[in-house]
């Protein structure tokens, strides 16, 4: 699909999503959305009254520091457009980091730890969900559906919820070209809010739609 329209919907009422909402997510995409610059010039692109602390902060809970960190300018070192400079890894933690400073409730993760090894993955996605925040990935590792509370499977143009017993159903389902969508629950509405998501719309034709809406937030 190229067009429709993204609401929430419950108990028969929708709501649509606007500029009022937009605060509620941080989005992280598949591929390298580093710009040209410094590491805390990329991280404040989101936030730019974020402090030192709290980008330090951010980048521990990627999994990021520790390069980071070691690096000759720190949060000042440059980097090239499309992270040149970094690996696909530390470009993907640094990228998570930045949707951390959004403070948003809601993240949605599309294919954000494929270049991470299996140790670091976890770690990652542990951190996320100890801030509280409710997580949508959108992935075809296994490893990533392990830590999820509800995982749904696209299938047909519609989003079926799997139950636990289709673990070796998922995997060979996998290794086919539609991924999975894991949900990662937090505390509180946003927890519920994302249960309304993943029940009330098609995923590629919100992926699309949510990835033009947050694009054009200010």
């Amino acid at each position: 699909p190229n067009s429709g329209t993204l609401y929430l919907e419950q108990q028969g009422k929708k709501l649509p999503l606007n500029r009022s909402t937009r605060k509620l997510f941080a989005y992280v995409p598949q591929g390298n959305t580093m710009l040209a610059g410094t590491i805390e010039e990329n991280l404040k692109l989101v936030n730019d009254r974020a402090t030192e602390e709290e980008m330090i902060c951010a980048l521990r809970d990627a999994c990021a520091w520790d390069f980071v960190s070691k690096l000759p300018g720190g949060l000042r070192s440059p980097i090239g457009e499309g992270g040149k400079g970094l690996s696909e890894g530390q470009a993907q933690r640094i990228a998570i980091a930045r949707a951390l400073l959004r403070r948003a409730p809601v993240m949605l993760l599309d294919e954000v730890t494929s270049a991470l090894d299996l140790e670091t993955e976890q770690n990652v996605l542990r951190n996320l969900m100890h801030r509280g925040v409710t997580c949508v990935v959108a992935t075809h590792r296994t490893s990533v559906l392990s830590l999820c509370s509800r995982v749904y499977r696209v299938r047909a143009g519609g989003v079926e919820l799997l139950d636990e017993t289709f673990v070796d159903e998922l995997a060979r389902y996998l290794q086919g070209s539609q991924p999975c969508i894991g949900v990662m629950k937090g505390p509180g509405p946003a927890g519920k809010l994302v249960e309304m998501m993943g029940l009330t719309v098609r995923y590629e034709l919100a992926r699309r739609a949510l990835h033009e809406h947050l694009r054009n937030d200010p």
